[in-house]
């Protein structure tokens, strides 16, 4: 029961902050937009990979290295803000996220999962939010704190992973209206290619905690 509470208490703080929009919000949206609810799915599946990959970096603890050292940090960052201009501009040129494809039309699911991880993997700011939540919610006398860690990191990328799914749904729902009006095509792309590009800015000025 001791290990049990702290665990639940992560399960909420871990939907909070789940529910919050951000880069992956936006590629989930476009993607299932653009592709369809299926490649939605792979996106979102890739996307908790990388958060996977976080998880995994903290409990091993090599993500305290972008917390103490300034160059890691900002390699990652760099990374991170290079793919996220990267995705705004291919978004705004018609050439990711939401460009409306016709039923039946082909798109490689593999490119869609990895763009859905390296969104995540190239977000420092996962890392950095789970070593400073993560340690909160274990339990230092109970078995293996870094299996702990590992569970609640994977608990993180299951319910984002719900999450997100719904928000896959949600687009699919209305993918079929947008189908029909290359205006609002062309709105989404500009907004989704925009919303890249401020999730971008705002990392990059972002600042080592």
């Amino acid at each position: 029961m001791n290990i049990l509470n702290p665990y639940l208490g992560f399960v909420s703080v871990s939907l909070l902050v789940a529910l919050s929009p951000g880069p992956s919000w936006v590629y989930s949206i476009s993607t299932t937009l653009g592709h369809g609810r299926k490649a939605g799915m792979i996106g979102n599946l890739g996307n908790s990979t990388g958060i996977l990959c976080h998880a995994l970096a903290v409990a091993l603890g090599l993500a305290a290295l972008l917390q103490y050292s300034t160059a890691a940090f900002q390699t990652l960052k760099f990374f991170g803000v290079a793919y996220l201009v990267y995705l705004a501009l291919q978004t705004l040129r018609g050439q990711a996220g939401l460009r409306i494809e016709p039923r039946g039309g082909r798109t490689s699911l593999t490119r869609i999962f990895r763009n859905g991880a390296l969104v995540s993997i190239f977000n420092p700011k996962i890392s950095l939010l789970m070593l400073a939540l993560l340690p909160q919610f274990v339990t230092p006398t109970g078995p293996r704190p870094q299996l702990q860690i590992a569970l609640m990191g994977a608990t993180h990328a299951l319910v984002a992973a719900l999450v997100h799914t719904h928000v896959v749904f949600f687009s699919a729902a209305i993918a079929s209206r947008m189908r029909r009006s290359n205006r609002l095509q062309k709105a989404l792309r500009w907004i989704s290619g925009s919303l890249f590009l401020a999730f971008g800015i705002r990392l990059a000025l972002s600042e080592q905690r």
